[in-house]
Parts: structure tokens; sequence; C-alpha cells
């Protein structure tokens, strides 16, 4: 699998990811939080630098 970002149980839902990312590529729902669209994601990393509590992760890891 690539590298994607994923987001964490820590998440605090403060909306900073959600207004950074430049791809669109963070979805917000009521029943699953955030969620990042892995193919609209560029990597820019952006949401990382401005998430508070540290959530957003690279990986490399496969959900199998």
């Amino acid at each position: 699998m690539q590298p994607h970002l994923e987001i964490n149980s820590t998440c605090i839902e403060c909306d900073n990811c959600l207004a950074i990312c430049p791809d669109d590529a963070i979805l917000k729902s009521e029943q699953n939080g955030y969620t990042i669209d892995t193919f609209a994601c560029t990597l820019c990393g952006l949401c990382i630098e401005v998430c508070p509590v540290d959530s957003i992760k690279l990986s490399t890891q496969t959900n199998s």
C-alpha cells in the first residue's frame, strides 16, 4: 500500500485540518468523525502541522 495519512482516535474535531486542506481530502461525518480521502490527498502535510493533538500520522501499513 502507498503511504497515506490517517486520523486516529485522539482527534478532538477542532476543524483545523478540514479548513486548511487544499485538496478537500478531509471529510467529516457525524457517525465516523473525520476521515481522509486517500485518492484526493496529495500528502502535503498541512493537516499534520495544524493538528493541536498530533492525531494525523503518515502510515504505510495495510488494513489486513
